[in-house]
């Protein structure tokens, strides 16, 4: 065979194997066949890398002119080109103030839109499941099933509302490929009580057949590349119907800025896990059953372009003016609450149930003080609103360093805080969980003025303390406190002075109390220390005077509010 002949044999050969390794790296990785996905021409240079070398081998093989060679190189870096030229043209440096108005944040009003806790029956029925404490719960699921060792839980653990109860949901997944060959589906998934924290391990009679741990067809991204070649799609939510049946849910985006950048959601497509089907669906128009639409790096990326880019790409390093940060970002979005962690590393968000829906939580804070916040944010995952609302006080780690102040001698770790409002007071609602990652006690925490918390084994208990700090230091009255009961109960303030016959000290949930009978009088009073710190000088036969309201809860005990010691 002469030189002429072998080159155009080598070059056939080149041209084959290059075909079936790109082939091959479009089934493996699966871009977008989208010139505005960034993945679309990443997989364009590596195709074009793997060209070049395969031709060069093939044409100096045969002692023949590298022009194919040369080429295939100029093509590429024609792509690279278009590459950094789409990149540029869709950063940040360039586009700074667009990216912050990729949404509009609009203020909300605190007292008509934040959760209430101001009775007992409010505190009874509040759901506080973090994610942490979910996923030790649900792992414990696992033992329900056959094949446990097949399988785990995704650690996401969603807040949903089903059946009209809140409850946290994750699906199972395979623990590798190599178990999901062994498998032809997925039994379920797990959900959480959120406030009786009963776990459930759901097997489903139509069991999951297309996830993301799945492989070959079955593989839930590979399906949808199959179905929509040019979809570019964020990242997937599992959510189920009012009938419990499984579903995950594909986010479509569309750049608007420059070549690449600034993704938002312009549509959804609804898979059934079991059979596969797809549903597209305008983000108006999804189904009531979806509580998870939205992901939480998806809202929290555009808050944090919305806060950080207003003033423009150099503000944000020189003058700084009005540059805000949100806790999300700065506090770490993946920190995990283990026994090593630094103790100022706390997860930035939490999430709650409003009349809107599903809504994640986090602080707003000044880009040159991360120890106060401005305010905090509500993002909602099905409706992708962001809203403001002003609130000016302690930042979260702060009013955890103060929960776990409480119990410092127990080494219990604090939940990431929530927003509530008791009686129009914005309160941090936090848990204390020991190393087993279970809820061992609850701290209430005044927004405004840190150091003003209180503690129970039970929320309602933490209430009861921070209503009685409130009163005193807040200027409450007793009847707003106390709140609505089924029962009539006496609120009215009353006073008295005696002299102490019998005098207690206890710490109660994390709290100095004082316990004391008054000569001729049958009732037992008990005071806090924050009412007065003198009362560590009381004596039997100390002269006292008091103001005080009748508990709700227990006969002939009286709350003191205020103490003189005479």
């Amino acid at each position: 065979m002469n030189i002429e002949a072998s080159s155009v044999v080598s070059r056939i050969i080149a041209g084959i194997v290059t075909i079936f390794i790109a082939v091959f790296l479009n089934w493996m990785f699966l871009p977008a066949w989208n010139i505005r996905s960034g993945g679309f021409w990443w997989y364009w240079i590596v195709v074009g890398i793997i060209a070049i070398v395969i031709f060069f081998i093939a044409e100096t093989s045969t002692d023949t002119d590298t022009i194919i060679t040369m080429i295939l190189g100029i093509i590429w870096s024609i792509i690279v080109v278009i590459g950094i030229i789409g990149s540029l043209s869709s950063s940040t440096l360039f586009n700074a103030v667009k990216y912050s108005n990729l949404i509009k944040i609009e203020e909300g009003n605190f007292e008509d839109e934040i959760q209430s806790i101001s009775t007992a029956e409010e505190a009874n029925n509040f759901p506080l499941l973090d994610v942490q404490t979910a996923q030790k719960l649900g792992n414990r699921s696992l033992s329900e099933i056959d094949k446990v060792s097949q399988f785990e839980v995704n650690g996401e653990y969603n807040l949903i509302s089903y059946d009209e109860k809140q409850y946290r949901l994750s699906p199972l997944e395979y623990t590798s490929i190599f178990k999901a060959m062994n498998n032809e589906s997925i039994p379920g998934y797990v959900l959480i009580d959120s406030e009786t924290q009963e776990s459930h391990l759901i097997q489903l009679d139509n069991e999951i057949r297309y996830a993301p741990s799945d492989i070959f067809s079955q593989d839930l991204t590979r399906h949808l590349r199959n179905k929509y070649p040019n979809y570019i799609f964020g990242k997937y939510q599992f959510d189920i119907d009012d009938n419990g049946e499984a579903y995950y849910i594909a986010p479509v985006l569309k750049p608007t800025i420059g070549f690449f950048g600034g993704k938002i959601v312009q549509s959804f497509v609804i898979v059934n896990a079991n059979s596969g089907e797809c549903e597209e669906y305008s983000p108006e128009d999804l189904p009531e059953w979806v509580d998870h639409a939205y992901s939480l790096n998806y809202l929290m990326g555009l808050a944090e372009n919305y806060y950080q880019y207003k003033g423009g790409f150099w503000n944000t390093i020189f003058a700084k003016t009005n540059v805000k940060k949100i806790s999300y970002s700065y506090r770490g979005s993946n920190v995990n609450e283990d026994d090593d962690k630094d103790e100022n590393e706390f997860v930035g968000y939490n999430s709650i149930m409003t009349k809107d829906g599903v809504q994640f939580f986090t602080c707003v804070v000044s880009v040159s003080n991360d120890e106060s916040a401005l305010g905090f944010i509500l993002a909602n995952s099905r409706t992708g609103e962001i809203t403001y609302y002003d609130c000016a006080g302690a930042e979260e780690s702060t009013a955890q360093l103060q929960a776990e102040s409480l119990y410092q001698n127990y080494g219990y770790k604090s939940s990431y805080p929530l927003m509530v409002s008791v009686n129009g007071v914005p309160t941090y609602v936090i848990s204390l969980k020991d190393k087993s990652k279970i809820n061992k006690a609850y701290v209430m925490i005044n927004v405004e003025n840190y150091t003003l918390s209180a503690s129970g084994e039970t929320l309602e208990d933490a209430l009861l303390q921070y209503r009685e700090k409130v009163l005193g230091e807040e200027g409450l009255t007793p009847e707003n406190l106390i709140g609505e009961t089924s029962e009539e109960v006496e609120t009215e303030t009353k006073s008295t002075t005696g002299t102490i016959t019998e005098l207690y000290q206890a710490t109660q949930n994390g709290t100095t109390q004082f316990f004391f009978v008054l000569e001729g009088d049958e009732n037992l009073y008990i005071s806090s220390i924050s009412n007065n710190s003198r009362q560590v000088q009381m004596l039997v036969g100390s002269n006292v005077s008091i103001e005080y309201y009748m508990s709700p809860n227990e006969e002939l005990v009286g709350i003191v509010s205020k103490i003189e010691i005479q």
